[in-house]
């Protein structure tokens, strides 16, 4: 056999792998959080330098705003508001113009002062006082005047500004701070205008990098300051960046944006003081650059420590694979007929598949000897309960099983599911899941307190073991343990279980009686209700022969089937059962009762000359009556399958019925339309009673014989003045009315006009 070296191969990719995965994890790891404190510490710069930027422009808007109201709340502007300022006023001027310079100090930012008096007709700046016309004043009122508050903040081009200044900078943008005079007041009669030029604030947007951009915001969108001049004054409020930033609800944070097909981070701030907007926008490339570099680094580190971990690897794995190449030499040969099997393998494949299927074959020999085993005990219990087996084959069965021997009495368990419905299995499911409990009961009663659980008819029967010899301590134990049995059912299934148990014996050939009683009290959970564990020691039976039935209750069911009164049905349904089943009777008279329910609403069907057997499919329904184990199922069952199809059906057939009669009275109408025609004439007629008629013909026409009768009198009518000469007067004879006014009021009641004028426009 030639011996190849696909294990050292296997060997040698494990060590370099092992070596070389941590060298990569960690320049892997390095990397990224390298780069993450990196763009995190960025990210923090950004943060403190747009808020540096938003404190800096509050402290020149917030310092030129508290001097301008300062100002124009003293008591010589609002004295001067309502003074023309003559030259006998010099003093009261002079005080004005000095504290207007006093506000024009470097750390304000305002570079001119604005005063106007609309009802003195003056205005006062820096170029000092002047008059002005009455439109120039309604230019000024028309302009300003629409601002929503008494204070606002205005962005507006030098060449938009009503009055030239004195002011000599070459900004194209101002932010003008405008206050309606008197504040407080109502009534405002003047106007107070600061100007700050923009381009004070240029040193406050200066970026250290070329590829950021900062944008302050008015509360409109409005650009307000950029660090591109050219861009000041834009509205930005239909920018696909600004929709977004507008949709946080936070007042600062970051965020990603593409914009260009260039990856932007996004740095804002919102003002609570004049609701404006600070951003800084930053290529992601930009921020990146110390990563990259960071980057390439460990690249470089990484792979010089993978080239030794590699020649280390090739060393170890030579050393390694030495002894494991000379037992590769003298091991054995694979089986005879095998050699095409193991051609790609290495030695320990080999040998590793021979222990394999040797151990496979043990498995598989000793399934197939513990399957029988299994089955031949199921086999056993099941001819046990049967009471099949002779006391010989008994003896040497419970011997060759190794059944326990050291129990003094023994008692049968028969389990059966309640109900499946509102649970999540459906019927087709009842045998997997006994065989599932089955199996429960196995691993929750030890093999010394029970014999071979099995699944009888839908039950799952358990013969338990016991060796107390008082029947209370027998009692209690049996039943914690079956409680917790059925606990787990519960919580593990989710579906609640019956338990039957039955008298106590002490030989075994009597197993199949006890089969029989746990059946039988299984039964009288119609009566005890689902969830319930029954002892037949605990029936009691009744010997009185007299059987309970609410037969006047039954009367008002099913007048009420009769009667189509789904909710009458619900009630005396509900009413009759627990009229049953309050009455202590035994559970034969129980089973009683009920069948004889179920063959009154049979001849209720057949009285009714409706056929229900076609809902009982394959089974009658006295078959199907048995099989339920709950009371529940049993009244939906009645209902879904007769009660409710019954009433249908009935329903069906009445509807026929009254449309057959409505036909007929209509047909009566036209036919004899111009007699005197009653009601009690067509009753008459038809052999009904004319208040059963009166209402049938409603309920299927919505509207009263009457209406109907005089409606289509009315529509004769016109069809004899649209295509015919006759009178109104004969008209009103033909059709059965008093007089020729009566018929003309109920005319004009209808069509809104007389026969006359109705003839005129309508005659063909």
């Amino acid at each position: 056999m030639r011996h190849n070296k696909r294990f050292y191969f296997k060997l040698l990719s494990i060590l370099t792998l092992l070596a070389t995965l941590p060298v990569i994890i960690v320049g892997l790891f390095s990397y990224l959080k390298s780069s993450e404190i990196i763009e995190k510490n960025i990210a923090e710069e950004k943060e403190q330098s747009i808020y540096q930027i938003q404190t800096n422009f509050e402290q020149t808007l917030q310092t030129a705003d508290l001097s301008v109201t300062t100002f124009v709340t003293s008591y010589q502007l609002l004295k001067a508001l309502d003074e023309p300022l003559t030259p006998n006023q010099f003093q009261l001027y002079n005080q004005l113009k000095k504290e207007m310079n006093q506000l024009q100090r470097s750390d304000s930012g305002i570079s001119d002062l604005l005063l106007v008096s609309f009802n003195e007709g003056w205005r006062l700046n820096n170029n000092g006082l002047k008059r002005i016309e009455t439109s120039h004043t309604e230019n000024i009122i028309e302009k300003y005047s629409s601002l929503p508050y008494k204070s606002s903040w205005l962005l507006e081009k030098k060449e938009q500004i009503l009055f030239d200044s004195s002011e000599g900078t070459n900004c194209d943008f101002y932010i003008n701070l405008v206050k309606k005079l008197p504040l407080n007041a109502n009534y405002k009669g003047g106007i107070a205008i600061a100007y700050i030029p923009i381009c004070d604030f240029n040193n406050i947007l200066a970026s250290n990098l070329d590829s950021e951009t900062i944008i302050v915001l008015d509360e409109n969108d409005v650009v307000v300051a950029h660090s591109d001049l050219s861009n000041i004054g834009d509205d930005l409020s239909d920018a696909p960046f600004i929709i977004e930033l507008n949709a946080i609800k936070s007042d600062f944070g970051q965020y990603d944006l593409t914009l260009n097909e260039s990856d932007y981070k996004v740095t804002f701030r919102k003002s609570a003081y004049n609701n404006w907007t600070y951003l800084s926008m930053i290529k992601i490339s930009a921020l990146n650059e110390q990563s990259n570099s960071i980057g390439w680094f460990t690249f470089i580190t990484t792979t010089i420590i993978l080239i030794g971990v590699i020649i280390f690897s090739y060393i170890a794995s030579r050393r390694l694979y030495a002894p494991i190449n000379r037992l590769s030499r003298t091991i054995t040969s694979p089986p005879a007929g095998t050699m095409n099997d193991y051609k790609n393998s290495d030695e320990f494949t080999i040998i590793e598949n021979q222990i394999v299927e040797m151990l496979q074959q043990n498995d598989e020999l000793e399934m197939k000897l513990q399957g029988q085993v299994v089955q031949l005990k199921q086999f056993f219990m099941t001819r046990l309960l049967q009471g099949k087996l002779s006391n010989e084959e008994l003896q040497s069965k419970l011997l060759s099983y190794e059944y326990p021997t050291s129990w003094k009495y023994f008692t049968v368990l028969s389990l059966q599911v309640d109900s499946l419905e509102d649970t999540m299995h459906d019927v087709e499911n009842e045998d997997l899941l006994l065989f599932t409990i089955n199996t429960m009961i196995e691993e929750s009663i030890l093999d010394n307190r029970r014999m071979t659980p099995v699944v009888v008819n839908k039950t799952q029967v358990t013969v338990f073991l016991m060796d107390e010899d008082s029947h209370t301590s027998m009692t209690e134990y049996i039943s914690t343990r079956l409680q917790a049995i059925k606990t787990r059912i519960k919580d593990e299934l989710g579906i609640t279980v019956s338990i039957g148990i039955s008298k106590k014996y002490t030989q075994l050939e009597e197993a199949h009686q006890g089969f029989k009683e746990s059946t039988e009290a299984l039964r009288h959970t119609l009566t005890l209700g689902p969830d319930s564990i029954i002892f037949f020691d605990n029936i009691q039976s009744d010997s009185s022969f007299f059987t309970f039935y609410p037969r006047h209750i039954e009367i008002e069911l099913f007048n009420a089937i009769k009667a189509g009164d789904k909710d009458k049905v619900d009630h005396y349904l509900d009413e009759l059962i627990n009229a049953l089943f309050n009455d202590k009777l035994s559970n034969t008279q129980y089973e009683i009762a009920i069948v004889r329910l179920l063959t009154n609403l049979i001849e209720l069907t057949e009285t009714l000359g409706v056929n229900i057997m076609k809902y009982g499919g394959h089974k009658s329904l006295f078959d199907q009556l048995y099989e339920f184990r709950s009371l529940t199922e049993v009244i939906n069952w009645l209902k879904s399958l007769i009660i409710y199809p019954l009433m249908d059906k009935t329903e069906e057939r009445m509807q026929s019925q009254y449309k057959n009669i409505s036909d007929e009275i209509i047909h009566i109408v036209q036919q004899e339309y111009d007699t005197d025609l009653t009601l009690n004439y067509i009753a008459e007629k038809l052999h009904y009673n004319a208040n059963y008629l009166s209402s049938i013909f409603r309920k299927e026409t919505n509207t009263s014989f009457s209406e109907y009768l005089s409606l289509y009198r009315l529509n004769i009518a016109k069809k004899w003045l649209r295509e015919t000469d006759i009178t109104v007067k004969e008209i009103a004879e033909r059709l059965n009315y008093n007089n020729s006014q009566n018929f003309i009021r109920s005319f004009k009641k209808v069509e809104g006009t007389t026969p006359g004028r109705y003839r005129q426009k309508n005659k063909v």
